[in-house]
């Protein structure tokens, strides 16, 4: 769990310069699912940012999230804020 404390803590930080993010926070289920939280200012640039995540630059900036995710069975879904 404290690897994972300062992988999150990196990825906030690095989310901070991506245009439209607003806020992230996450939390760790019984079975040891993470579940995170993103807030965007639009899903335009929630959408752009999933594509920037394929990037070699992205996955090379955050090679501890990319060896704790896996793309290929990450789950997500969009919300609209009321």
């Amino acid at each position: 769990m404290e690897g994972w404390k300062k992988t999150s803590a990196h990825i906030t930080e690095s989310l901070k310069k991506v245009d439209g993010f607003i806020y992230r926070d996450s939390a760790v289920s019984e079975d040891g699912t993470v579940y995170c939280i993103l807030k965007w200012e639009s899903a335009e640039k929630q959408q752009a940012f999933r594509k920037v995540m394929e990037s070699d630059d992205f996955k090379k900036e955050n090679e501890g999230f990319m060896d704790i995710v896996d793309m290929k069975t990450m789950k997500s879904e969009t919300l609209q804020v009321l």
